[in-house]
């Protein structure tokens, strides 16, 4: 019921601004129980043509609220493609989502 009134609507998030973005595909997955929840994404920095590591132990679907409440949270990392990550970034970022167990 719920994905017929989606589809073929328009959906306006803080990414898709005020315009928003038509609704043309809708993908459903099973609810799953989360122990924990975190954010993990690589982007690419256009200003400084290299990947850039986005993480957040707090995780969650709202890092744009995230960013601007608490932007320490944030972890950022920006890769050098020519080198790769390096074994300092790697920790930093499990640092940052407060990930346990063998980080060898």
């Amino acid at each position: 019921e719920y994905a017929s009134k989606m589809l073929g609507g328009t959906l306006v998030t803080k990414q898709s601004g005020p315009a928003g973005k038509p609704v043309n595909t809708i993908m459903i997955a099973k609810k799953m129980d989360l122990k924990r929840e975190m954010y993990f994404s690589i982007l690419l920095n256009r200003p400084d043509p290299r990947p850039v590591v986005i993480a957040c132990a707090e995780g969650g679907t709202s890092i744009e609220d995230l960013a601007e409440e608490r932007p320490e949270a944030i972890i950022k990392v920006s890769v050098d493609m020519a080198e790769g990550m390096t074994d300092e970034q790697a920790a930093k970022v499990v640092a940052g989502l407060e990930v346990t167990g063998d980080k060898a």
